[in-house]
């Protein structure tokens, strides 16, 4: 591994916390970005992993998306096991079928652990709108990789089509995680 890229992971690192019980907005990225994650034999083991570890109380998903080289998924931390551990278990469980598409996960991941309370919102839409701000489909599509708790709704759910589709204005209004981060610290 090069010197940047450890200092890169170092970084990453700094400052991580594992609070039971509070909200993180996390995002892991397959080595080299290879993208075939939206291929249902590595879709589906994420989104079972992630309906385990929701039953398992390790965490309460919120909602989730899988794009073809990453993954970014918001939850509450349950108490049972410390953020390191849910995305170390996440990435185990579904390490052998992504073997088979000749993918692997990243070492690390990005976290952000939510501060205010409005900001579960703003981070469900960013999830919700990347796909059609990545140009993967149009807003008259809908994309099959979204997943949400049926218990939580988002406000901004209540403003999508049914299907759930987003308005074109939207798509519009550029979004960076940068600036969603900085808002809510």
């Amino acid at each position: 591994m090069s010197d940047s890229l450890k200092k890169a992971e170092k970084l990453l690192r700094k400052g991580r916390l594992s609070i039971p019980h509070a909200r993180y907005f996390v995002t892991c990225c397959t080595e080299g970005r290879g993208k075939t994650l939206t291929d249902p034999n590595a879709g589906e083991p994420i989104r079972f992993a992630w309906r385990s570890l929701h039953k398992e109380d390790s965490i309460q998903l919120l909602c989730a998306t899988i794009m073809p080289d990453h993954v970014h998924f918001l939850f509450q931390l349950g108490s049972r096991l410390r953020l390191g551990q849910v995305v170390g278990k996440l990435k185990s469980m579904t390490r052998d079928s992504l073997d088979t598409l000749e993918l692997t996960w990243q070492d690390n991941y990005h976290d952000h652990r939510l501060r205010a309370d409005k900001a579960a919102e703003s981070f469900s839409r960013y999830i919700f709108l990347n796909p059609y701000r990545s140009q993967l489909i149009t807003e008259n599509e809908t994309w099959p990789w979204w997943t949400r708790n049926r218990d939580y709704c988002p406000e901004f759910m209540k403003r999508l089509d049914d299907p759930p589709r987003p308005p074109k204005e939207w798509l519009d209004t550029p979004a960076s995680i940068e600036s969603l981060i900085e808002s809510d610290t």
